[in-house]
């Protein structure tokens, strides 16, 4: 039941045929007629518009136009990434300086006299990390 008839092949066949045949003929006298009446029509529009000489103009002024929006744009990327890579660079100089103030050499020769507690730790008794860095 899914499958056509014969008679269904043989009719779509016949169709097929003539739509290929009018094809190989080409357009008819009044679907050229018409086409070229809609080209016409465009081509007065488009001459309507804008005269030759305008034309030019607007394509000199877009031609100016667009090679100086790709350089600003060109021009802003790289003072985005300017700033952008001076501020992550202040970053890490400010985490470098936080580490060497916790753990840099300064922090292990800092000098503890063995006989006086520091004012910090007068109340608790030494950490381990105290002791390790006498």
């Amino acid at each position: 039941m899914l499958e056509p008839t014969e008679a269904e092949l043989e009719e779509w066949a016949k169709r097929e045929r003539k739509r290929r045949e009018a094809w190989l003929q080409g357009p008819t006298a009044e679907e050229r007629a018409e086409f070229a009446r809609r080209e016409r029509d465009r081509r007065l529009a488009e001459l309507g518009d804008q005269s030759a000489g305008s034309r030019a103009a607007e394509r000199a002024r877009l031609m100016r136009l667009y090679p100086r929006e790709a350089q600003l744009a060109a021009e802003g990327a790289m003072s985005l990434l300017m700033k952008w890579s001076r501020q992550g660079f202040a970053e890490l100089v400010r985490a470098g300086r936080e580490w060497e103030e916790e753990f840099g050499e300064s922090a292990r020769r800092r000098r503890v006299p063995l006989d006086e507690p520091d004012e910090s730790e007068q109340d608790s008794p030494p950490s381990p990390s105290r002791v390790s860095d006498r």
